[in-house]
């Protein structure tokens, strides 16, 4: 009796601390960095809502790979300025490597992207983890997970 005990207690400990260690590597949100030069690729798309202006960035690479209609290659970069008032609010940064969706529920991961957000300082935003982004993100799983695939596809 007590060593069934004993066996159910130390499987219970092990479930909850694999989904901690899960959480924690979801929470962390730490392997997106600022991608410093992005002002240096092409910039693809302004998208307007309300009184928010969204300007898009990413690589020669995935522009290419979105104009062939192939899936945008691991290590993909999309910036998005996020500009509120006149001036600028936050940036977004979204970025594609392989697994990195391994580290999410499968019911909340948007592919293999990952999502943070830095203020205009360029510090991230510790209180986002990305899940609002990558829930949002989901809707366009036949897209790459990307909203603006298509204005990527027209881009110069």
């Amino acid at each position: 009796m007590f060593a069934s005990k004993f066996s159910l207690s130390i499987a219970t400990a092990a479930v909850i601390a694999g989904g901690f260690a899960a959480w924690q590597a979801w929470a962390a949100n730490d392997r997106v960095q600022f991608p410093e030069g992005y002002e240096n690729g092409i910039h693809y798309a302004t998208v307007n809502r309300g009184g928010i202006r969204e300007e898009i960035f990413t690589s020669p690479e995935a522009v290419a790979a979105a104009k062939a209609g192939q899936p945008l290659p691991d290590g993909t970069i999309i910036m998005m300025e996020d500009h509120r008032s006149g001036g600028l609010h936050r940036y977004v940064v979204m970025e594609k490597r392989a697994g990195w969706g391994d580290a999410y529920p499968e019911n909340f991961r948007a592919g293999d992207w990952e999502f943070r957000e830095f203020a205009p300082d360029r510090t991230p935003n510790i209180r986002e983890d990305g899940q609002r982004c990558m829930s949002c993100h989901q809707s366009q799983a036949g897209q790459d997970f990307v909203f603006t695939l298509d204005r990527m596809r027209s881009a110069n």
